[in-house]
């Protein structure tokens, strides 16, 4: 009888250390929640541009005009801030906005965050502030949740959750990630062949702000349109919102 006792006991604690596995699990997921896609069956793409502001953003932006593409730029907030300093980032800036591209955020300094979460934290609210000036110099205004995030180097880790929370961050936006800021050893048919052979519907394509863009940049455009393929944003005012092809999901 006492065996049969401490049997069922075992087995209650076992259900409860399951359970809770099960519910921390799903916590942990519902919140340090990532999104590497629109959620589509329709021939659309995101193209997107990390670590600018920057120069080469112009000859970048003079590509998306003639293409008549919509595109955003997840900047860092170091760049951010030469804004009221240097004219021509200034200029840059509000030209991305005129035109209708969306910025997104991409934290402060540009660093690896394990174990500084607290840092994190201060930086990913100091670049919306940031962001929400300059839309606001611009006659426009943005939410924070508006704003999409996308952490340095795609950055995953369990610590996460918790900056997510804090700020209440809907999802961290990730992609398909190729080697265009190593131009230098892949070479434009290398960066061409990757974006291509990982094309599908809703694909969000991550980016960098440099010189070399030029050189790639519309070739893939012009592809990806004899594809049949648009081209969605992050931008809620524009027709190119990704909202209007579907949700993000990872």
């Amino acid at each position: 009888m006492l065996q049969k006792k401490v049997t069922i006991i075992n087995i209650i604690i076992w259900t409860f250390l399951i359970l809770t596995v099960i519910i921390f699990n799903t916590f942990i997921t519902q919140h340090n929640y990532e999104v590497n896609r629109i959620n589509t069956k329709e021939k659309v793409v995101m193209l997107t541009f990390d670590d600018g502001p920057g120069l080469a953003d112009e000859k970048i932006l003079d590509i998306l005009k003639s293409e008549n593409v919509k595109a955003t730029f997840f900047q860092t907030g170091v760049n951010l801030d030469r804004y009221n300093r240097e004219p021509a980032i200034k200029n840059i800036l509000n030209r991305m906005i005129k035109e209708g591209h969306a910025l997104g955020n991409h934290s402060y300094s540009h660093q690896k965050y394990l174990f500084k979460q607290k840092l994190l934290i201060d930086e990913l609210q100091r670049t919306n502030n940031l962001i929400k000036n300059i839309y606001r110099a611009n006659s426009q205004v943005i939410n924070d949740k508006d704003i999409p995030i996308r952490m340095p180097y795609l950055q995953h880790f369990q610590g996460l959750d918790y900056v997510q929370q804090k700020l209440n961050i809907p999802f961290w936006v990730r992609g398909y990630l190729g080697t265009d800021y190593e131009e230098s050893k892949t070479g434009k048919r290398t960066i061409l062949k990757q974006y291509e052979t990982h094309l599908k519907p809703g694909i969000i394509y991550v980016a960098h702000t440099r010189d070399y863009a030029e050189f790639w940049l519309r070739d893939l455009i012009k592809w990806l349109k004899k594809q049949g393929y648009q081209f969605a944003s992050f931008n809620k005012t524009d027709p190119s919102y990704y909202m209007n092809y579907g949700k993000l999901v990872n």
